[in-house]
């Protein structure tokens, strides 16, 4: 059993809850890190979605702010990471940590 440690999503969230990463089918991925950036000088929200269920709901994110999370969640093959932000461009999204085969 091999742990190698991953970068599971950059990027900017858009206003339709997506698809950020998918496990793939032989991995189990342990999320650990997570960063949400508010890149603009207005209000903003995000939502993070794993294997279905929220671990953040419209959560505020400052003007020119972010938010760091530090955990553990696993997520079982073929399952997966969604997010989704209030404003369009706003929030970017940095997801780390390991992938188990």
């Amino acid at each position: 059993m091999a742990a190698t440690p991953a970068k599971l999503y950059r990027g900017t969230a858009t206003t339709t809850l997506t698809t950020a990463y998918t496990a793939p089918s032989a991995t189990t991925a342990i999320l650990t890190n997570l960063i949400v950036s508010n890149t603009t000088s207005s209000a903003a929200t995000v939502s993070i979605q794993v294997d279905g269920f929220y671990l953040m709901k419209q959560s505020p994110v400052p003007p020119n702010g972010m938010l760091a999370l530090d955990l553990s969640q696993v997520i079982p093959p073929s399952s997966t990471i969604k997010v989704q932000a209030s404003v369009a461009t706003a929030v970017d999204v940095h997801a780390s940590g390991v992938e188990v085969t």
